[in-house]
């Protein structure tokens, strides 16, 4: 494993895409009628780990430069890695949308707010145009968070802070009885100590280099998938969202930072370096195509179109934004980079 690459972490990452891809999937004609009940039945927990991952792998790349003060060339460098795509999904929204026949002043309205991160509160969902579009909000104000508290952000207020947060989380988590909190009007703001406690509990785990065993990477995978996937009744699903948010996701992290790929390292790879255009993209391809009667071609227009974005798409928008701030790397690893 090399300084700049986390290998662990790019398979988690990758494996987390593809389980989102299929958890807003499921519900969809014709997959629905095949899809067993229960798989993926907590899909949405995989953004609990996205947080924790985004805050070790920021970390370990710009801890001791955002202590230094250095936040402003930081979070520069964020939006300018995580705004294109954003654009472009929130785009393809809107298109979609007005292929739908929807009203194109609602739609403008809708596309003016997500412009600039601003939630929709009229409706059902925050970023009705994309909604995956909320997290990725959450993810860019945690991101400033991080740059402007770095120099005061002592191990022992860190710890603080992740304690007082993962608290706050389980009080709302135990209260709607789901740790799918944030996407949605009604407990939008519910989203910030969920990220407040997976991101600072990922730069956490970074700066103590907590001493988890390496499981093996095939293994840890798996237990991605069993942890999105269990028959849990409904009146336990809070308890169970829980210890999935706060202890095993932060655990295989730790541990996965350290895990060697091997043989698998080629195709994980691959699906690491789409994963954010995957996660990006994919929720209006699956509404679309689902509107249309298309339903079955979903899961393969989603990952094709992740693919484009990712092999053209992104290269462009970052000749776009070749500038890169002073004191920076140009080439961060794809585990850093959600």
């Amino acid at each position: 494993m090399t300084a700049s690459r986390i290998p662990g972490l790019d398979a988690l990452r990758g494996l987390a895409a593809l389980l989102v891809l299929g958890y807003h999937a499921r519900t969809v004609a014709p997959l629905a009628a095949i899809w067993p009940p229960v798989a993926l039945g907590h899909g949405y927990l995989a953004v609990d780990l996205f947080f924790v991952i985004s805050g070790f792998v920021l970390a370990r790349a710009y801890d001791e430069r955002l202590t230094a003060g250095e936040g402003g060339a930081f979070m520069v460098r964020r939006l300018k890695r995580l705004y294109p795509m954003a654009l472009l999904g929130l785009l393809l929204g809107a298109a979609i949308c007005l292929g739908q026949g929807k009203d194109p002043v609602s739609v403008m309205l809708l596309l003016a707010l997500g412009l600039v991160f601003a939630p929709f509160t009229g409706g059902r969902d925050v970023f009705p145009l994309n909604g995956p579009q909320w997290s990725l909000m959450w993810e860019l104000l945690a991101n400033l968070a991080y740059a402007l508290v770095a120099p005061w952000l002592t191990t022992r207020r860190l710890i603080g802070l992740v304690l007082v947060a993962g608290v706050a989380h389980a009080g709302l988590v135990l209260s709607h009885g789901t740790g799918s909190l944030g996407p949605y009007a009604q407990d939008g703001w519910a989203g910030a100590p969920r990220v407040v406690f997976g991101f600072f509990a990922g730069v956490l785990l970074a700066r103590q280099r907590f001493k988890v065993p390496d499981a093996p990477i095939a293994v840890l995978l798996a237990l991605v998938v069993l942890t999105l996937s269990p028959p849990v009744p409904e009146f336990a699903r809070g308890v169970f969202d829980l210890v999935a948010a706060l202890a095993v996701f932060p655990l295989v992290v730790a541990s996965a930072a350290g895990a060697e790929v091997g043989v698998l390292r080629p195709l994980l790879d691959r699906l690491a370096g789409l994963s954010y255009a995957l996660y990006a993209l994919h929720i209006p391809i699956v509404l679309g195509l689902a509107h249309w009667g298309l339903g079955a071609l979903a899961i393969p227009a989603a990952l094709v179109a992740a693919w484009a974005a990712h092999r053209w798409f992104e290269p462009w928008a970052a000749s776009l934004l070749a500038r890169k701030p002073q004191g920076f790397s140009t080439s961060l690893p794809s585990s850093s980079t959600r």
